[in-house]
């Protein structure tokens, strides 16, 4: 949704970051896979699937090259590649938080982000229904 706002390196760190989350419970799946799909076709790169920099190496470098609205971008499109399997384990909190409080965020910002996500899932679902039924 906003991932076109992001320079082209820091689509590239981004994609690293969402590959991270994805291994990040040892369950790279097909939903995740997907969204990774979507998300690079948004940004206008090449689909990969296998990572070229650190967590800790993709995270210093988005501080440096980064605004605050940019990181933001950069930790709801990954929240939502990590629920896209409504699926939200220890594993994958685990690393969605720690990379929020490298970035700066609290976790506090971070629970209400996957509240909010959620809230927007079902309305999602209700006008699916809605529309089909």
């Amino acid at each position: 949704m906003f991932l076109n706002r992001l320079s082209g390196e820091q689509k590239e760190l981004f994609l690293d970051l969402c590959i991270h989350a994805s291994k990040s419970n040892d369950n790279f799946d097909d939903a995740e896979k997907l969204v990774i799909e979507q998300y690079c076709d948004e940004m206008r790169i090449d689909v990969r699937f296998d990572e070229q920099h650190t967590e800790a190496e993709v995270a210093e470098r988005l501080l440096e090259i980064s605004s605050p609205s940019d990181l933001r971008i950069v930790l709801l499109e990954t929240a939502s590649l990590i629920l896209s399997d409504n699926f939200y384990d220890e594993d994958e909190k685990a690393f969605f938080e720690g990379f929020a409080a490298k970035v700066g965020v609290s976790k506090e910002e971070l629970d209400s982000l996957v509240a909010t996500l959620g809230e927007l899932t079902e309305l999602y679902a209700r006008i699916n229904e809605f529309v089909f039924g």
